[in-house]
């Protein structure tokens, strides 16, 4: 959690290198996709830190800013749920449930999903470095581990909280002992 101004530069500099993005200005407008979906990030975290730090009218400011961003780009993520390295690969759909644990270094591409699975309040638990393909779904109470690929169009609805593996299907299953990891290693 983001609870002091320092928390918040470490986090917001963390994902601004995810993003591979040198400067950064919140004022200047912004055409290119990784700028975009980076202020999604920039207004996220300065929300969650003046939510966390009990600054009430600063909080609603940018509870305003959030609403209205994301109506704007289709990114609905309540706070606190994602740890920092939060990424959105690409312009698209995304949405979290509010009672979700997402770890470290969470990269979600256009059309994901992490949800409840039904009527009651169950939510998934992913664990770090995990990867979400497009049109992905993760719901219920899966645990997904760390190091996790998630294939695109699979609906996790199970545990697989071993992590270090590949995921796909519908419903997912384990499809091969290749990490996130092992994936990165071959884009080099």
């Amino acid at each position: 959690m983001i609870n002091s101004k320092d928390d918040l530069k470490k986090w917001l500099n963390y994902e601004k290198n995810k993003y591979n993005i040198k400067f950064y200005n919140p004022i200047i407008p912004h055409i290119r996709e990784k700028y975009v979906l980076y202020k999604y990030n920039y207004i996220l975290r300065h929300l969650e830190y003046y939510s966390n730090t009990k600054k009430k009218i600063r909080s609603i400011i940018w509870k305003i800013k959030l609403t209205i961003y994301q109506r704007k780009i289709s990114i609905f993520i309540p706070i606190n749920t994602c740890d920092m390295g939060l990424h959105f690969v690409h312009l698209g759909y995304r949405l979290i449930n509010g009672n979700s644990k997402i770890g470290k270094d969470f990269i979600m591409h256009a059309n994901t999903y992490v949800v409840a699975g039904g009527t009651n309040d169950d939510a998934p638990v992913i664990g770090d470095n995990v990867v979400m393909g497009v049109n992905s779904v993760i719901l219920g109470n899966a645990i997904v581990g760390n190091n996790s690929a998630i294939w695109a169009s699979a609906v996790v609805n199970k545990d697989f909280s071993d992590g270090n593996m590949t995921l796909g299907g519908i419903p997912a299953k384990k499809i091969s002992n290749n990490s996130r990891n092992d994936w990165n290693k071959k884009l080099k």
